[in-house]
């Protein structure tokens, strides 16, 4: 199992998909698919039930390719107000933060990769762990929280 920090959020596990390589630096990893490991991850976030965290809201942005001002403008809000949302880190960002993100996001992936489907009694959770089923990244277990 790898801890994955590519993704600059805690407690993302891989259990296949990845090979360790040795660089001139030193050991490396290879990550197959990182484009669909990420929308794998963002997936996962978009059906918690709970609200996401600084790092979640981030993660989603940098995966739209938005800086923090192009965020603050699709937001409405001033670009210190997306910097002081993502700097909560693993705390909560509740309310129309979180609410617009979770849409904004979601019609970008469906535009780009088609519709996410979403689970009822989705386990709210910053963490988890994904294994590469033949070409696509899945959550695999529940991990705690």
């Amino acid at each position: 199992m790898y801890a994955y920090t590519g993704s600059g959020l805690e407690g993302i596990f891989l259990e296949n998909g990845y090979t360790i390589v040795q660089t001139s630096y030193g050991p490396g990893v290879k990550i197959e698919d990182v484009d669909g490991l990420h929308r794998a991850i963002a997936a996962d976030i978009l059906r918690q039930k709970t609200p996401m965290t600084g790092h979640q809201f981030r993660f989603l942005r940098k995966e739209q390719d938005l800086i923090q001002e192009e965020a603050a403008a699709i937001f409405r809000v001033d670009v210190q107000t997306i910097a002081n949302w993502e700097k909560r880190g693993s705390e909560e960002i509740a309310g129309p933060p979180d609410i617009a993100m979770r849409a904004f996001y979601s019609a970008y992936i469906h535009a780009n990769f088609g519709p996410i489907a979403f689970e009822l009694n989705a386990r709210p959770h910053e963490g988890a762990l994904f294994k590469l089923d033949g070409k696509q990244w899945i959550e695999t277990e529940p991990m705690a929280a």
